[in-house]
């Protein structure tokens, strides 16, 4: 259960519960359902018979809790994985950040909390960890320009475009990612059609950052042609 994972170590009182499941439209037999609900997660989690060990799913006086390391949860080790990467990068090892990323998003199997993410109490939580994917898959691809993976770069850097058009961050990355394959003519064209589409929904020009990449490319500066970071 959703709920009791994004409170896992804590005691998740019943009604709190029933919120998380039905919101208001609770039916009169929802402390049966959730119990039914309960005992079928316990399962999942100790298929065994009960043996006298803690279990991880508890039954307290008015609720429940769930008790799970941090390295059993996999929202906190991919949390933790981009941390570390993002810190990789920064400190100029990109290999290590490489590595270290690309474990991060093997985590992912699908959608966060697939199913879930019109259920309101969960918004929040799916919001972070879908941005939390999208920084990752960023810093990902800012490490495999840096180890000259520039096709690589492309194809993580177009994915985030189609996820999130507005942001301009990726589509730089984009742009010196196909300078560096030799597409200049790509990269260019990129900045127009990013410039259209800022000024067609937003009503602003591109930002400093791009603005100042689209220059560099034009004059072919040699400093585009050098990784950012060091391996």
């Amino acid at each position: 259960m959703a709920a009791l994972l994004m409170h896992r170590n804590t005691f998740v009182p019943v009604p709190r519960l029933i919120d998380y499941v039905w919101g208001d439209e609770a039916p009169p037999s929802a402390v049966n359902s959730l119990q039914s609900y309960v005992s079928r997660f316990r399962k999942l989690l100790e298929p065994g018979p009960p043996d006298g060990s803690v279990r991880l799913v508890r039954s307290v006086p008015g609720g429940y809790s769930l008790h799970a390391p941090d390295e059993q949860v996999d929202g906190v080790r991919f949390a933790r994985l981009v941390s570390d990467g993002r810190s990789l990068l920064e400190a100029g090892r990109a290999m290590e950040a490489y590595r270290c990323l690309t474990r991060a998003l093997r985590l992912w199997r699908g959608p966060a909390m697939a199913g879930l993410a019109d259920h309101e109490p969960l918004a929040a939580e799916i919001a972070r960890l879908e941005e939390l994917r999208t920084s990752a898959t960023e810093y990902l691809a800012t490490a495999s320009l840096a180890l000259g993976r520039n096709e690589e770069a492309v194809a993580l850097l177009k994915g985030v475009i189609r996820e999130c058009p507005l942001r301009e961050g990726p589509r730089a990355g984009l742009m010196l990612a196909l300078y560096r394959s030799g597409r200049q003519a790509e990269a260019l064209a990129l900045f127009r059609t990013t410039r259209a589409m800022l000024i067609d929904e937003l009503g602003v020009e591109p930002g400093h950052e791009l603005a100042r990449l689209q220059q560099s490319i034009l004059r072919q500066d040699p400093a585009l042609a050098r990784p950012a970071l060091t391996v």
